[in-house]
């Protein structure tokens, strides 16, 4: 059983976090609001963005940055495109070996236009890892298990098969 440590319990990171789980993965959501995290460990549910779909009791959840980092060396980085890069940083200040960065957040650097490829390897050196997911999908069906197509590409193919089981 592999761990994962997801970032960010919008509708997105929640949807992904459950499929995760639910497929055998150990999995931690991370949100960076404590009373909305507390709620979801008190609900079982992401009501704000999932609200008829209940998370697997085996889905871990925290506010605690620090924690989710310490969980998993393989990331899966779903925010906004506009708190992307202050993610990146957060993460590189608590930096450990091995790290592998997997992202679903769409769209570019605000500040520079950059493409969130680029962005990650100029935070953590393009020896690392890293993946990106996307697909035409929508949170809640993906939650609710319907059926739909999601892509990885990579350009370190090992890393690329860890998201496809």
């Amino acid at each position: 059983m592999s761990t994962i440590t997801v970032l960010g319990a919008g509708s997105w990171g929640t949807a992904l976090a459950i499929v995760l789980a639910e497929n055998g993965h150990a999995v931690m959501l991370w949100g960076h609001q404590p009373a909305h995290m507390a709620e979801l460990a008190r609900s079982r549910r992401n009501a704000r963005y999932l609200p008829d779909r209940l998370l697997p009791q085996t889905l871990q959840l925290t506010a605690d940055l620090d924690e989710a980092l310490d969980f998993s060396e393989r990331l899966l980085i779903v925010v906004p495109s506009h708190a992307f890069c202050s993610q990146l940083e957060a993460i590189r200040r608590h930096r450990a070996e091995g790290w592998r960065i997997a992202w679903a957040t769409k769209g570019l650097e605000l500040k520079t236009g950059a493409p969130l490829h680029a962005v990650v390897a100029d935070t953590f050196g393009a020896e690392m890892p890293t993946a990106v997911l996307s697909g035409p999908t929508f949170a809640r069906e993906v939650a609710a298990g319907q059926p739909t197509a999601l892509t990885i590409a990579s350009a370190h193919p090992e890393f690329a098969a860890e998201w496809v089981a």
